[in-house]
């Protein structure tokens, strides 16, 4: 070799030793006081051993000086590149936060917005392992450093490749919209924050004083409902987004992975009539049968903490790939409020996007009505779940276990064929009505109302009809058939093999969506 070319070998192999210092071993120390992770470790815990190929190594900041002096900020604080999890290829953003902070300029943001174009061209998962400070101040180069880029593409490859956040730090402000805009949000209780405006932000502004708690990620997942997955440490959450993965395909094109089957898909589970109690008032734990009915026992729950009354999970029956809703009795009567309806709507979207079947398991009483609620908005929010519901082409499977009664059971949880469900089975003790209660309305109205009023049509709205009488009347379109508690897990991986090549495109539409109720 000449000297021209040792010398440009020896330039990059002296930024790549940079490179692997991050910000200095100073900075890197200080990460790790926090009990935070750098971005080359955490990469390390998503991937499998020695896949990642790095791109934009030699990237720098430009168009920023402190005093007078251009910082040196090697991959502009962004470790990017592609690598295998579980096999299959993806496309990783790391923020690495030893540099200035990992804040955000145009170079690290142009660089990142790429890699999400590229993610979509070669048809791989875009997972974002978020740590930043936010904005670079004092840049000057172009306004906003090309955040705008971001959000525009991130909405545009929606549903197109899987979009994924894991937060371990702190996201402030416009980035704080980048993790809301993925698919799925994954928060580390150590270290993660997510606010629009910080504590000291706010305060600024508006005088308001706030708890640094107010943004974690336990706030967020109980009250606000914007994390999917909380992990204890950097290292816990990010193996639970490597597990996630198993369940997704790499783009909208392709099905779902098939697991190797571990489990027996005719295995009878008549334990379920011993968990399900007979009496439909009596209180019981809907994990307790989804642990029965799924592959190995195993499902990977989605925001877990929020709107309890709804389980929505990833699981396995005979190796497919699954989402399963259902109600859960042990928390409010499993009825469905605003907050539910916003948990299954994102799910059901999710569910959609990547070509997932959808099972329920069905035991509610109705929507709850009551100020609070139709305050809140709940009529728009159920619209919300009726239209996604109907439009969903994944296929639709239910079985009700006790009760399904009016909208909450019946049109949004795969009770009523005319919604769309493909496949709904009964258990033999399952009762349907339009509404749950036995109040006598004559007893608050009085002689408000005609007097034949309740024996010429009130009373028949509460009338419970039990599974056979549904299944009794083919027009009625409930009950497909009646199934044995012990044939349930058997009849629902018997439904996902009859309907995996089924076909629904939705009729003249020019465009890939409608007008949902917002």
């Amino acid at each position: 070799m000449g000297q021209r070319m040792n010398e440009a070998i020896q330039k990059y192999l002296d930024i790549q030793e940079k490179n692997e210092l991050g910000g200095g071993k100073e900075q890197m120390d200080r990460q790790r006081d926090r009990g935070k992770l750098t971005a080359r470790e955490r990469i390390d815990i998503l991937i499998d051993p020695g896949t990642f190929s790095e791109l934009g190594t030699c990237v720098n900041t430009t168009g920023m000086r402190i005093d007078g002096v251009a910082p040196d900020a090697p991959r502009d604080a962004v470790v990017l590149g592609t690598a295998e999890v579980h096999g299959r290829v993806a496309m990783i953003h790391a923020a690495d936060f030893t540099v200035l902070g990992g804040s955000t300029a145009v170079q690290s943001l142009m660089k990142t917005a790429r890699a999400m174009e590229l993610s979509v061209q070669w048809g791989m998962p875009m997972i974002h392992l978020m740590d930043s400070s936010g904005g670079r101040l004092g840049y000057r180069d172009v306004h906003l450093a090309g955040i705008d880029w971001h959000f525009r593409l991130q909405s545009r490859f929606s549903g197109v490749t899987p979009q994924i956040t894991v937060l371990m730090g702190p996201c402030i402000a416009g980035g704080a919209y980048l993790p809301t805009l993925c698919d799925l949000l994954f928060m580390s209780r150590v270290s993660a924050s997510l606010w629009l405006g910080g504590p000291r932000q706010t305060q600024a502004a508006t005088s308001e004083v706030f708890d640094r708690n107010m943004g974690g990620a336990d706030y967020h997942m109980q009250l606000t409902g914007t994390c999917d997955v909380v992990g204890d440490d950097d290292k816990e959450t990010i193996l639970k987004c490597r597990e996630m993965l198993r369940y997704l395909p790499s783009n909208y094109r392709q099905m779902p992975p098939r697991w190797e089957q571990t489990d027996i898909p005719d295995r009878e589970v008549g334990e379920l009539a011993q968990i399900v109690p007979d009496d439909f008032d009596e209180p019981y734990d809907m994990h307790d049968v989804i642990k029965i009915l799924v592959d190995d026992g195993e499902y990977f729950e989605i925001k877990d903490e929020y709107a309890k009354n709804l389980i929505c999970c990833f699981c396995r029956f005979d190796g497919r790939s699954v989402g399963l809703v259902a109600n859960n009795p042990l928390h409010p009567g499993s009825t469905l409020d605003v907050d539910t309806c916003d948990k299954y709507y994102r799910f059901l979207q999710l569910l959609d996007a990547y070509n997932i079947p959808l099972v329920n398991l069905v035991d509610t009483p109705p929507l709850v009505p009551g100020e609070t609620e139709e305050a809140r908005g709940l009529l728009r929010h159920v619209g919300k779940i009726l239209d996604v519901y109907a439009t969903t082409t994944v296929p639709k499977i239910g079985v009700v276990l006790r009760e399904a009664y009016a909208d909450a059971g019946s049109l949004v949880m795969s009770g009523l064929k005319g919604m769309g469900a493909d496949l709904t089975y009964a258990w033999p003790i399952a009762r349907f009505a339009v509404e749950a209660s036995a109040l006598d309305y004559r007893q608050v109205l009085g002689d408000a109302v005609e007097p034949d009023a309740y024996d010429a049509y009130w009373k028949w709205s509460r009338e419970k009809v039990d599974a056979f009488a549904a299944a009794h009347s083919w027009s009625a379109q409930v009950v497909d058939e009646i199934v044995l508690p012990k044939d349930t897990r058997k009849k629902i991986i018997e439904a996902l093999k009859i309907t995996e090549n089924k076909q629904e495109p939705l009729p003249l539409r020019k465009k890939r969506h409608g007008s949902s109720p917002s």
